[in-house]
């Protein structure tokens, strides 16, 4: 007698659900794939973001740090607000709170979107906000326009200077307390939205410019 066929195989109901089982397993895994690598982009944007920013603020410092006549002239205290781009400031005035320690006069505090002053080399430098860009300007190089010194995969969305203790003869130390703002420059609103906020406080290292004696160049 032969025996009978007992070779099982799928019916069509089985196969269906194995492949929806499957189709679902690959779409979390895919989605988990390019969230991965998504969030790979940001970081790497992000912490290219923060380098850029990190090499210009220590630049910035560095310079102020033996910089002097920050925002005014020789001789003048008022801020320079003048049209020209070399020593355009923009600054507002405030009570600080803190007197001159020897005529005790009260002394202000300057709010500024931009910030010019003399290097110890001699060298008068203006940094601003033009289009999304942080740039130099330095009358003793050989280029008269303004520099880029952020790289251009980097969006600067605000800037700001804090002046103190800037003025001729008020017997303090030129304090400057720089606060930038800045996102990956990319068409991802994941990156681009991620604004990276810094902030140092940079203390020059002389009295500010006294006539008669103080800072080189008075």
């Amino acid at each position: 007698m032969k025996k009978g066929n007992h070779q099982k195989g799928f019916t069509l109901v089985e196969l269906l659900v194995a492949i929806a089982v499957f189709a679902i397993v690959v779409t979390i895994a895919s989605s988990g794939f390019v969230n991965a690598l998504r969030t790979q982009r940001q970081v790497a944007s992000l912490i290219s973001t923060e380098s850029n920013m990190s090499l210009v603020l220590e630049q910035m410092a560095r310079e102020e740090r033996t910089g002097y006549l920050f925002c005014h002239g020789l001789g003048s205290n008022s801020p320079n607000n003048s049209s020209t781009a070399s020593d355009y400031c923009g600054c507002t005035v405030a009570p600080s709170g803190y007197t001159d320690p020897v005529s005790g006069n009260s002394l202000p505090v300057w709010t500024c979107n931009a910030i010019n002053y003399y290097t110890a080399d001699g060298s008068e430098v203006n940094y601003s906000l033009q289009n999304g860009a942080l740039m130099k300007l330095d009358s003793l190089s050989s280029n008269p326009s303004p520099v880029a010194v952020t790289g251009n995969d980097v969006s600067v969305k605000y800037l700001s200077f804090v002046l103190f203790g800037n003025l001729e003869g008020d017997h303090w130390t030129p304090r400057i307390t720089i606060s930038i703002g800045a996102a990956p420059s990319s068409s991802d609103p994941a990156v681009s939205g991620d604004v990276l906020q810094l902030q140092t406080t940079v203390s020059a290292r002389e009295i500010d410019c006294v006539p008669g004696g103080g800072a080189a160049g008075c």
